[in-house]
């Protein structure tokens, strides 16, 4: 082997890697709003961007106020029992209840109807200036959450997953109902 088979050697094994990474680093704009969808596991070790993300946008928020009350030990009962039996069902049921609340809170504060999905109404919702944006980016991170809980199947969730998303979803319910709090209540139209 002269030198120029060892460097066209080198050349050919290298160009496949560099491919990659050049395709990569093109699209990059592309790829990073599937990143948050990605879940990478190798033998016991694995990594989910979700929950760590709405974990860094809770970190941003103020602290809670101590106005409303605790969860009963009812509630935590019950979701320690779902939990254990089924860790994403009890996701499931926290996002459906993080939806709930964002959608009285835009048909208590929208002029107009209010219709579309949570996101959308977050997103009006930080329009109107009613949540900031450190509240909409911890909700939409909890959404985003539920649903790679609701529509990924291969989606591994843990039991301590299922109590980090409540420790979160308990955190985006509590900003929602202050901003309820703050809200005159509906009068019924004749």
């Amino acid at each position: 082997m002269n030198y120029l088979d060892f460097f066209a050697s080198i050349i050919a094994s290298l160009s496949w890697p560099t491919s990659v990474i050049g395709i990569a680093w093109i699209f990059r704009r592309e790829i990073r709003p599937l990143l948050p969808r990605m879940r990478l596991k190798h033998k016991d070790t694995e990594i989910d961007f979700r929950l760590d993300e709405a974990e860094r946008a809770a970190e941003h928020l103020p602290p809670p106020s101590p106005k409303s009350p605790p969860p009963s030990p009812e509630e935590l009962s019950k979701f320690e029992r779902l939990a254990r039996i089924s860790p994403r069902s009890a996701v499931l049921e926290l996002r459906r209840s993080v939806e709930d609340v964002i959608k009285t809170l835009a048909n208590i504060s929208a002029p107009g109807p209010t219709y579309g999905s949570a996101r959308t109404l977050l997103r009006m919702l930080r329009i109107a200036g009613i949540l900031d944006s450190s509240a909409v980016s911890l909700l939409d991170e909890v959404l985003a959450a539920g649903n790679i809980a609701a529509h990924e199947s291969n989606a591994v969730i843990t039991y301590e997953d299922a109590f980090r998303f409540r420790d979160l979803a308990e955190r985006g319910i509590q900003l929602l109902e202050e901003q309820l709090a703050k809200r005159p209540p509906i009068s019924p139209q004749p």
